[in-house]
């Protein structure tokens, strides 16, 4: 199989970056939290720390893939005029799953614990 047949979709690297940056600010706010609930029984109790430790993980897991995905050679896209890189059916899939399960989380995070991760 060529890897031309294995290209499923591609992606702009500015967007790939700004992801990352979020990605990461996410990450403080998350660490700052299990920092924060770590010892408290009631946030273990509650699935707090689990769901905290969980989108942690996740979150580790995509930034690990995109900085993989930003080190490939990107390419010029022609009517865009923006630099872009291609993705294999394996990575766009793998970082769609991630992002819909951060996504979940996030959800969870906001409604059932009234944590946000957005810095205002």
């Amino acid at each position: 199989m060529s890897d031309e047949s294995r290209t499923y979709s591609s992606v702009a690297l500015d967007d790939c970056l700004e992801r990352i940056s979020e990605c990461l600010e996410h990450r403080r706010v998350i660490k700052a939290n299990i920092q924060s609930y770590v010892n408290d029984e009631e946030s273990w109790d509650s699935g707090l720390m689990p769901l905290l430790c969980e989108y942690y993980s996740i979150n580790y897991r995509y930034m690990e893939l995109m900085n993989d995905v930003i080190l490939s050679a990107p390419y010029v896209n022609e009517e865009t005029n923006k630099e872009e890189i291609l993705l294999d059916e394996r990575t766009y899939t793998m970082l769609h799953s991630y992002s819909k399960l951060m996504i979940v989380d996030e959800l969870e995070l906001k409604y059932k614990h009234r944590i946000n991760l957005f810095v205002q």
